[in-house]
């Protein structure tokens, strides 16, 4: 079974703290600059890096996939699977 890793303390902090300055909608997560970011009181590297890590899983449209890290990774046929059901673009 595999083990669910969720999203760590830091991310859930920043987050909230996001939240808590009425940052609660993707647009306006998109539409903070730098300079807004840096003048966040007390905001560490980190959270800056998380903050612009999560504008791009907005703009990218995987949130779930970054807040879960998760990915959309599916698993590759066999030689065997591509025998037994044809290779792609063979006529049958």
């Amino acid at each position: 079974m595999k083990k669910r890793m969720g999203m760590d303390k830091q991310t859930v902090r920043t987050l909230n703290r996001l939240i808590d300055m009425k940052v609660d909608t993707e647009k306006k997560l998109t539409a903070l600059t730098i300079q807004d970011i840096l003048s966040m009181q007390g905001v560490t590297v980190s959270e800056i890096h998380i903050i612009t890590e999560l504008q791009d899983a907005v703009k990218k449209h995987k949130v779930i996939s970054y807040l879960g890290q998760g990915t959309d990774d599916l698993p590759k046929k066999t030689e065997k699977e591509d025998e037994f059901y044809g290779r792609e673009g063979e006529d049958y």
